[in-house]
């Protein structure tokens, strides 16, 4: 308690001082708020848009994770030419390291509590402050969409591997079929012979009550064209070979039908991959975009005055503490 008192009692006895020495300090303070230079503060809220769902991370986590990624950092280096802004001499080899710090320091980036996250920049200049919010934003872009990509390529790639592997079944199994009409003297296995088939049994037949004449003779036209085509045979050779081979014929037929549906179901996926990998997305909604500062942020006039003055004041009080501390001991030795 006596401690107290002297301490209050050598602080008012020097009560002038002080304050004219804390007076002095706040003008200075004041003029020096001129002199420095101004810091201008650009500011923007975005949310993220069309991220996927990765392990337990919210989409707001994600773009954060981008944002704060060394890519970005390159990115805003290169654009805005940030070495030249900052006068980085860039001969020297650990210049990079120089430049992320500086963009650590100038440029903020924090989550809200409306899980969104705000963009803020500081620089001298007013015009940079808002470049560097906007080239952000568009850094993070460039990054997501980048990796999308990437994520994208691997998924063309599977499916275009897929889509030639069905291609070549199918190509495989019409081979087959071709060799097949071939080696027996097919002429088409599908509905030309069957029509074939029902006209030569019409004519057996005499065709029956509802056949005219001008059609037993297109009928009868029919078949000799066909036999025309199918030199090595008679109509009747070429239905016995059809009946011994029809049921491998068929066989390989509808096979190569479902090969062709597969294929078409793998070149649709393929092109559905494509679309996605040629896609240019975007991957932020701008809450509220940056603008150019007009007032400076910093310097606060009266913050300074306040700051130059509370540590003059305490230093002042020390400084008289000590000083009569120092006379009481002096004058204590001199009594001895």
């Amino acid at each position: 308690m006596n401690n107290n008192l002297s301490i209050a009692k050598k602080v008012f006895k020097a009560r002038k001082h002080i304050a004219i020495a804390t007076g002095v300090a706040m003008f200075l303070g004041f003029l020096y708020s001129f002199i420095i230079t101004p810091v201008y503060t650009s500011c923007a809220y975005i949310y993220p848009a069309n991220l996927g769902l990765y392990s337990q991370e919210s989409q707001t986590e994600q773009m954060l994770q981008f944002l704060q990624s060394n890519e970005v950092k390159s990115y805003l280096i290169h654009k805005l030419n940030l070495a030249k802004h900052y006068r980085i001499d860039t001969t020297k080899n650990n210049y990079p390291q120089i430049l992320n710090t500086i963009i650590d320091e100038k440029i903020k980036i924090s989550q809200t509590r409306y899980e969104s996250v705000e963009i803020k920049a500081l620089d001298r200049d007013a015009d940079t402050a808002q470049l560097l919010v906007n080239e952000t934003i568009s850094g993070v872009n460039w990054l997501i969409e980048k990796e999308h990509r990437k994520k994208y390529f691997e998924t063309v790639k599977n499916s275009e591997i897929y889509l030639n592997y069905k291609k070549h079944e199918a190509d495989s199994i019409q081979r087959l079929l071709n060799d097949l009409n071939k080696k027996h003297e097919f002429l088409n296995v599908g509905i030309q012979l069957k029509e074939a088939a029902k006209n030569q049994y019409k004519m057996q037949t005499g065709g029956g009550k509802n056949t005219s004449l001008s059609d037993l003779i297109s009928i009868s036209e029919q078949l000799k064209d066909i036999e025309k085509e199918n030199k090595s045979n008679t109509l009747s050779e070429l239905f016995t070979s059809i009946n011994n081979y029809s049921l491998e014929y068929g066989k390989l037929n509808t096979y190569f039908d479902d090969q062709v549906r597969s294929w078409a179901l793998a070149n649709n996926e393929y092109q559905k991959n494509l679309s996605e990998y040629l896609r240019t997305n975007t991957f932020t909604v701008m809450a509220s975009s940056p603008e150019k500062p007009t007032t400076p942020s910093w310097p606060k006039y009266w913050v300074i005055m306040l700051l130059s003055g509370a540590t003059m004041l305490v230093i002042s009080c020390l400084y008289f503490i000590f000083i009569d501390n120092i006379k009481q001991a002096y004058a204590e030795i001199s009594k001895e």
